[in-house]
């Protein structure tokens, strides 16, 4: 039986370590695209507590705007740019 080179034994050696540490980093499941995937949900998981706050505010609103008197009468004024019957409304730019 002939024994291999050390060379190639080495030489094999070195391209099975290559190719297995390229493949840790850069295949679809390797560190570089977990690193991504990690950023993005971290991403997604803000934009979710933002709307989840966005949420909570329109159902305060909403609730102002069932119940509270004083608040739609604000609102008329201040966004719809309504009036009481017979009051005057001055402009100041």
């Amino acid at each position: 039986m002939k024994k291999k080179s050390p060379k190639i034994t080495s030489g094999l050696l070195a391209i099975i370590v290559v190719g297995c540490i390229s493949l840790l980093f850069f295949s679809d499941r390797g560190l570089i695209s977990l690193w991504e995937l990690k950023k993005e949900k971290a991403t997604i998981q803000q934009e979710i507590e933002l709307l989840r706050k966005e949420i909570s505010s329109l159902k305060r609103e909403s609730e102002k705007l069932k119940d509270d008197q004083d608040y739609i009468e604000k609102v008329a004024r201040e966004k719809l740019k309504m009036a009481k019957p017979g009051e005057k409304v001055f402009r100041i730019e």
